[in-house]
């Protein structure tokens, strides 16, 4: 009887018999896939073909490391590429490197342009003067500003980081994070900041990484803020001011003699913004016309957000507007500061809390109201007929608006002097 072949020990591959009708031996062995180490296995119809399988297969494992254990199929493919396209170069005349010499250099020229980009990649706090020095003269001052200040708040968290490096994750979480920097010595922990102004933080960083990501430019790949989605708001009715503390307020901006007053009236009956009041030049605004012209520059030379535009002279503006001293000059002579601190003193004065863009929003409800007609206020205004109905309009009644349209001052400039000013009377 003949002896039985010693067979060598293995430590990696294991070869057993099982019940198989065709290929009852099988051989196992560890290998590697996406990083994670299971075992695989392959059948043969005879023992000492399992055995030649095994032994070749331990080697290989000993010598190279279990990652050797099953090269992947597009490795299998890659080299059947190399060895059929080598073939043809060869009967060609051209010199082939080994399999081995060609994938460590392409990958070494892989690293080394890697290793350029990183070394040259654009970090935050350099991207953003180069950002804003190219949005001069393409965006308006107040744009400006918001795009300064949104993104210097983000260069002290993310100034030396390159652009490319930053993750839409990191954004989102930075974001969300963002406190008020109002008052900040009351309290020890400013409350976060809302979703709205977390929107316009999402807008300026678009606009940057927009900018940045171009492929004239090439400061990133992508722009990250693509998967950071903006947040919904919840819509509430626009505010507006009640014809009684319109007619309040207005009497006490001519009771304290506020410089604020023309613009106020413009503002409060004839529906311009703070900005477009602020520009009109009282001396131009004939009061026995029906209509006058909002210019299309701002005083500061900035274009208006409209353009030039016809508005409604209607008699409320047109009293009040006679009921001050000045004639000529800007209908505020301050500036957007000022226009803020003079608008906080007369309504302290007429005991009114305020709204924000009050006088706007409420020439805008009641004159709708009053129309019944979006369109035509939408183009007195120089808005959108949806701005309108979800940022201005506020739901009143025709009833409202007349008494809105009514409030008059109760007296007159006569002999230079105001008189006699009972503070909140509309007199019709």
């Amino acid at each position: 009887m003949a002896r039985q072949k010693k067979r060598p020990d293995l430590v990696h591959c294991k070869v057993t018999e099982t019940s198989h009708p065709k290929a009852p031996w099988r051989v196992s062995w560890p290998v590697e896939r996406d990083g994670q180490p299971v075992r695989v296995s392959k059948r043969f119809s005879t023992e000492s073909k399992a055995w030649k399988h095994a032994e070749e297969t331990e080697r290989d494992i000993d010598n190279h490391g279990v990652r050797f254990g099953e090269l992947p199929p597009e490795a299998r493919r890659a080299f059947d590429y190399y060895r059929d396209t080598a073939a043809e170069l060869g009967e060609a005349g051209a010199t082939v490197p080994a399999f081995e010499r060609l994938v460590a250099d392409a990958l070494a020229a892989i690293r080394a342009a890697h290793n350029a980009r990183e070394e040259n990649a654009l970090a935050v706090a350099e991207a953003i003067p180069l950002f804003m020095a190219y949005k001069v003269g393409r965006v308006g001052k107040r744009q400006g500003e918001n795009l300064k200040n949104h993104l210097k708040r983000f260069a002290q968290d993310f100034g030396t980081r390159p652009l490319r490096s930053i993750t839409a994750l990191e954004i989102e979480t930075w974001l969300s994070s963002l406190r008020s920097r109002k008052n900040p010595d009351r309290l020890p922990e400013p409350p976060v900041i809302g979703a709205i102004a977390r929107n316009a933080y999402r807008t300026s960083l678009f606009t940057f990484f927009k900018h940045g990501s171009n492929a004239s430019r090439q400061w990133c790949a992508l722009n990250p803020i693509d998967a950071v989605e903006s947040e919904k708001i919840a819509t509430t009715e626009p505010h507006a001011y009640t014809p009684q503390a319109a007619a309040k307020i207005m009497q006490a901006a001519l009771a304290i003699d506020s410089p604020l007053l023309p613009a106020l009236a413009l503002e409060m009956f004839a529906g311009l913004r703070p900005s477009e009041a602020m520009a009109i030049d009282l001396a131009a605004v004939d009061l026995a016309a029906k209509d006058f012209r909002v210019p299309a520059i701002h005083r500061n030379g900035e274009p208006t957000k409209t353009g030039a535009r016809i508005a409604p002279l209607l008699p409320a503006a047109k009293a009040w507007l006679g009921a001050q001293l000045r004639r000529a000059g800007f209908a505020y002579p301050g500036d957007r500061n000022g226009h803020s601190r003079e608008m906080r003193r007369v309504l302290e004065a007429a005991g009114v809390t305020g709204i924000h863009d009050g006088a706007r929003h409420s020439f805008i409800s009641y004159r709708t109201a009053e129309t019944r007609d979006v369109a035509a206020v939408a183009d007195e205004c120089g808005n959108s007929v949806q701005m309108i109905k979800t940022n201005y309009r506020k739901i009143v009644t025709e009833g409202a608006a007349k008494k809105f349209f009514a409030i008059r001052p109760e007296k007159r400039v006569r002999k230079g002097k105001v008189m006699n000013i009972k503070t909140g009377r509309a007199v019709a």
